[in-house]
């Protein structure tokens, strides 16, 4: 179905695909890892045929149909409403705009030629069956409350991502490739989109950290190497292929190991043999018999350093394996902080947006050094809470009170903050002035950016690589404070990893808002809300939410397999 074969790519002067080769068959789930930057997403955008490569060569065999989702939100389109969202991405829309114009022009011969051909897409697209397919579809993905006369400006993150994901899964494609698939899905959505990855017959191939995802949908993971920039298949799930890798990397420092203490013992001797032949000539003669002695040492060395030679190329021949490429690890801390009770205070708040959604009253307070996470399905309103509690956006009504001594780091799910435009070198200059070059050093030594990393524009970087940024521009702003609008999206595990780490330490204040389940757990939350329809209530426990919402969800998924056995 798909075959690529030394795929290589770089943009200015960054290396960022190095001789990628893999094929594909007919309905593999396939995985696509590795450190952000690698190139995942560059290498989904190549096979969507929304970026070009240098070298190499892609197949698709017999013009397969691809769908593609980008890592980042749904842009907006103008004035677009939803319905005509979905019929664009499911290509509907052109083809019946096509269709109508012809309609009116049948009578001609060729017009009636363009007309069959237009309609072959439509159908081949599954145009016919468009409002059928869309409508379990949207249930699935809890996007069904949304008006169809809806614009796209007016949808949250969360549901503008869901949106761009129902426009793939409507195309009635052949190959999928999602990139980050289940960033900002809330869990009914989430459990869907799993069942209907592993039910359907197209091929997939998905950039994600989600192990748990992973391990559900993909059988097998294609490994993008941060070095090399090369791609190794593995078989199974992520399970199998992280014991794999660690396997197969303490094997092979077991050998590298056993070959370097080998080789140190070999020239060891080697080393010896020569010294005995300095030695035995001097004890041969006298040191006055200056012929004699000469004579004794060239055939002394000649016994001994020939053995010694013969040692030296031994230890030469020891040098099949390469020393192991390592790269520098992830590792940052947030600033120690004090900051006297209680964080804020927020008194009979309603946020929103003029016009708009619009809360309900609510009161509660954050203490110092407590971590609270708001929970809710996409457009609750958590992001736009958060912004409220931020100080970004202004209440529509009641106060929030913060500490004086607050420093509040904002790491939002787009990061809209960071122009595009500019190096992260300049933006720090701008941010910091003076105290630029001293900031910087954040990101070098703890974000592992190398100098031309930092003098890339942004928009070159990896969606990943921007939250990096984000984050060292949030560290180097000294927050004591941290409001954490779904912070593992983009990144890889690595760096999810090395802030769970870091957290772990932070004696500071924690407004989180996540779907990430893992995430979640790693975080050790003090108090939860539940935002729903207006209102923050408290939640008991995160597994009193997931009860709440599973009779939903279970009723989706059993109208998903149903459809499925029908062949719909």
């Amino acid at each position: 179905m798909l075959t690529l074969r030394d795929i290589r790519k770089r943009y200015e002067t960054r290396r960022i695909l190095e001789g990628v080769s893999f094929s594909m068959g007919e309905g593999q789930k396939m995985a696509l890892v590795g450190a952000n930057g690698v190139g995942k997403s560059t290498l989904l955008k190549i096979i969507a045929g929304e970026e070009t490569y240098d070298r190499g060569e892609m197949i698709k065999v017999n013009r397969i149909l691809v769908g593609y989702l980008p890592q980042e939100a749904l842009a907006l389109s103008g004035k677009e409403t939803f319905i005509e969202y979905l019929e664009r991405m499911a290509g509907i829309g052109e083809a019946k705009e096509h269709m109508e114009r012809l309609g009116l022009c049948l009578d001609r011969s060729e017009k009636l030629a363009e007309y069959e051909e237009w309609q072959k897409v439509f159908e081949r697209l599954g145009g016919y069956q468009f409002r059928q397919r869309a409508r379990g579809i949207l249930e699935g993905l809890a996007l069904s409350h949304i008006r169809e006369e809806s614009l796209l400006e007016q949808l949250s993150g969360g549901e503008r991502r869901k949106a761009a994901l129902a426009g793939v899964l409507l195309r009635g494609v052949d190959l999928l490739l999602l990139d980050e698939p289940t960033n900002n899905l809330d869990l009914p959505a989430l459990l869907w989109l799993e069942r209907y990855l592993t039910k359907t017959k197209a091929a997939c191939l998905i950039a994600s950290h989600d192990r748990q995802f992973l391990d559900m949908v993909v059988s097998r993971v294609i490994e993008l190497d941060v070095l090399t920039r090369k791609a190794t298949l593995y078989t199974g799930g992520w399970t199998e292929y992280a014991a794999m890798k660690a396997h197969q990397v303490r094997k092979y420092l077991e050998a590298y190991r056993a070959q370097e203490a080998e080789k140190a013992r070999v020239l060891e001797s080697s080393e010896e043999k020569r010294e005995w032949a300095d030695i035995g000539a001097k004890q041969v003669m006298p040191d006055n018999d200056h012929m004699s002695q000469g004579y004794h040492r060239d055939r002394s060395e000649r016994k001994l350093g020939t053995q010694a030679k013969t040692l030296a190329n031994r230890a030469k021949r020891l040098n099949k394996l390469d020393r192991p490429a390592v790269h520098d690890p992830i590792l940052f801390s947030f600033p120690e902080t004090e900051v006297p009770a209680p964080a804020l205070s927020v008194t009979d708040l309603v946020f929103g947006y003029p016009g708009g959604f619009r809360s309900e009253p609510a009161t509660f307070s954050v203490p110092t050094g407590k971590r609270i996470g708001f929970f809710g399905l996409n457009g609750a309103g958590k992001s736009t809470l958060l912004r409220t509690l931020s100080g970004e956006l202004s209440p529509l009504a009641g106060t929030i009170e913060r500490n004086g001594e607050l420093v509040i780091g904002n790491l939002m799910q787009e990061h809209e903050d960071i122009d595009r435009a500019k190096t992260p070198v300049q933006i720090f200059e701008r941010r910091f002035g003076e105290e630029a070059e001293e900031k910087l050093r954040i990101l070098s030594h703890q974000f592992r950016f190398s100098i031309d990393l930092a003098e890339t524009r942004v928009k070159y970087l990896s969606p990943g690589e921007r939250v990096r940024v984000a984050l060292a521009l949030l560290i180097a702003s000294g927050a004591n404070a941290l409001f954490f609008d779904e912070p593992t999206n983009h990144l890889d595990l690595e760096t999810i990893e090395a802030m769970e780490e870091a957290l772990e330490d932070f004696s500071g204040t924690i407004i989180l808002v996540t779907h990430d389940r893992r995430f979640i757990e790693q975080m050790r939350l003090d108090t939860l809300f539940l935002i729903e329809q207006g209102k923050i209530e408290p939640l008991v426990s995160l597994e009193a939410y997931r009860e709440r919402l599973m009779p939903g969800i279970l009723r989706n998924l059993k109208r998903l397999d149903e459809r499925i056995e029908k062949k719909f």
